[in-house]
C-alpha cells in the first residue's frame, strides 16, 4: 500500500515540509515535485489500525505542520498520485476499484506532456475512463512507450517501482524578528519554541542530538553534549548558560538552530550496579559550575603524552570508560615485583645535598636529614625542544633512614628537590 500527499502550487519551503511530514511515517519516500511525495506504508496498520485511520494520522501531521494537503491511499504509487491530484481531503481506493474510483478524473492529474494532453483534448478524451476505453495499441502508435505508461495510469494498473528520495536530513528552525533583541532574557521563550519543535522531529524519527549550532546573526555558538540528549528543556537551559558566560554583545534580529541527528542513548541498567546520577541532569550542573568557576576549571584530568612533571589539562567528561582489566598488566608478574605509591610533595620542597663521585650521600629537607644510603640514578628528563620554556632535571631514588624518596635537580635553578616519598 502507498499514500500520497499533495499541494497544489507548492513552494520549495512546502515541499521540505512534505518530505519531512512522510519521513515521519516511512524511510522509503520519494520526491516528486512540485507538491507531492509518495512513500510505502505498508505495514502501518499494525499500528495504526485501518488503511482509512492511516490517512487521517497522515493528513493531522499534514495539518500540525501548516499544510493543507490532499492524501490518497492505493495499491499501486500511480494510482495514489492520482487520486490525491484528482480528490480533495482524505481519499482510499482498495484494491481492486482503482479504475473505477479514477474513471471521472481529467486526463491532468495523469502528469503528461502538454502535446499528449492536447491531442486527448482533440480526441474529445475528457476523462481518464474514456482514455482507459482506448485500444493499447493505437495509444502506442500514436504516443510510443509515454502513452503505454500513462494508459496504465488511467486505468490504475500501475507497477512501477518506489524510488526512494536519499538525502541528508536537517533539523533546522530560523525565525526573523521584527525588532532588535539586546538581552539574554527574552530569548529563553524563542529558544524554547524552536528547541520543542526540533525535539519532537528528532523524536518522531527516533533521533537525538548531541551537537547543537546556535547563530544569532553573524554570532555562532556550538553545545558538544556528552551524550546524545531530546530534552527541550535541558537544550533550551544549557544555551541560555552558554549565552550567559559568552553573550553576542549585538543586537539580534535573526535566530537560526541546527540540531546535528544521533542514535539515542540506549542504557541497560544491571541489578548490582549502582546507581548513577542522569547525564542529562549531571551536563546542567557542569554548566552552572562553568558559569561560575570559569570552563577551564571544570572537566575530568587528563594526563598528557609528555615526560613534563604533572603534566596534564582539563578536558570534557566522556560517556566511555576505558576497562582498565584490559590493560597490558604482564608487568606486575616479574619476579620481586612490589607496587610502590609516589606520595608528592606539593609543592616540592627544597633540600641540600651533598655528592661524591656525582652521587648523592647525604641530604637534609624538611625535618629530614642524614647520610643516603642508597641512591639509584640519575634519570635526565628535558623540556620540549619546539616549546621555549625548559624543564631539564636529573631524578634521583634514595634511601635515607629506611624511608624511599624522590629527589631531582633542577638544572636551571641550580637547586635540589625533594619531589615525594614512596609508600
Amino acid at each position: 500500500m502507498f499514500a500520497c500527499i499533495y499541494i497544489p502550487n507548492a513552494s520549495n519551503d512546502a515541499q521540505a515540509a512534505l518530505l519531512d511530514c512522510a519521513g515521519a511515517f516511512s524511510p522509503r519516500v520519494e520526491n516528486m515535485p512540485p507538491g507531492a511525495v509518495v512513500f510505502d506504508v505498508e505495514g502501518l496498520e499494525r499500528l495504526f489500525g485501518s488503511y482509512s485511520e492511516i490517512a487521517s494520522k497522515i493528513a493531522e501531521a499534514a495539518c500540525a505542520r501548516g499544510l493543507e494537503a490532499n492524501v490518497a491511499l492505493a495499491s499501486n504509487i500511480d494510482a495514489a498520485v492520482c487520486a490525491a491530484r484528482g480528490f480533495g481531503g482524505i481519499t482510499v481506493l482498495n484494491h481492486g476499484t482503482e479504475a473505477n474510483r479514477l474513471s471521472d478524473l481529467p486526463p491532468a492529474v495523469l502528469s503528461a506532456s502538454p502535446e499528449i494532453l492536447e491531442t486527448l483534448e482533440r480526441w474529445g478524451i475528457r476523462t481518464l475512463g474514456a482514455f482507459a476505453k482506448l485500444p493499447a495499441v493505437d495509444v502506442s502508435a500514436r504516443f510510443g512507450q509515454e502513452g503505454i505508461e500513462l494508459h496504465k495510469r488511467a486505468r490504475g494498473v500501475g507497477s512501477r517501482p518506489l524510488v526512494p528520495h536519499v538525502d541528508r536530513v536537517r533539523f533546522v528552525d530560523v525565525v526573523e524578528l521584527d525588532y532588535e533583541i539586546v538581552t539574554i532574557e527574552p530569548l529563553t521563550f524563542i529558544l524554547s519554541r524552536m528547541l520543542d519543535g526540533i525535539c519532537t522531529r528528532l523524536r518522531s524519527r527516533n533521533f537525538a542530538t548531541h551537537e547543537v549550532h546556535l547563530s544569532l546573526g553573524t554570532y555562532i555558538r556550538v553545545l558538544n553534549l556528552p551524550l546524545p540528549v531530546r530534552n527541550p528543556k535541558l537544550l533550551t537551559r544549557l544555551l541560555i548558560l552558554d549565552l550567559e558566560a559568552h553573550p553576542p554583545g549585538v543586537g539580534i534580529r535573526r535566530i537560526e538552530i541546527e540540531a546535528i541527528p544521533a542514535k539515542p542513548r540506549v542504557v541497560q541498567n544491571g541489578l548490582f550496579v549502582p546507581l548513577s546520577p542522569e547525564p542529562e541532569k549531571l551536563e546542567l550542573t557542569l554548566a552552572r559550575l562553568k558559569a561560575v568557576v570559569g570552563e577551564e576549571n571544570v572537566g575530568a584530568a587528563e594526563i598528557q603524552d609528555t615526560h613534563r612533571p604533572d603534566g596534564f589539562r582539563v578536558s570534557k567528561f566522556s560517556s566511555t570508560n576505558k576497562d582498565i582489566s584490559k590493560l597490558d598488566k604482564s608487568w606486575q608478574d616479574l619476579p620481586n615485583f612490589k607496587l610502590l605509591a609516589l606520595r608528592r610533595f606539593r609543592p616540592p620542597l627544597e633540600a641540600t645535598v651533598q655528592l661524591r663521585n656525582s652521587t648523592p650521600i647525604w641530604i637534609a629537607f624538611h625535618g629530614v636529614h642524614g647520610p643516603i644510603a642508597t641512591a639509584r640514578g640519575p634519570w635526565r628528563t628535558s623540556g620540549d625542544w619546539w616549546r621555549p620554556t625548559m624543564w631539564d632535571r636529573e631524578e634521583w631514588d634514595i634511601e635515607v633512614l629506611d624511608a624511599l624518596y624522590r629527589i631531582y635537580f633542577d638544572v636551571h635553578m641550580d637547586r635540589w628537590y625533594a619531589e615525594g616519598v614512596f609508600d
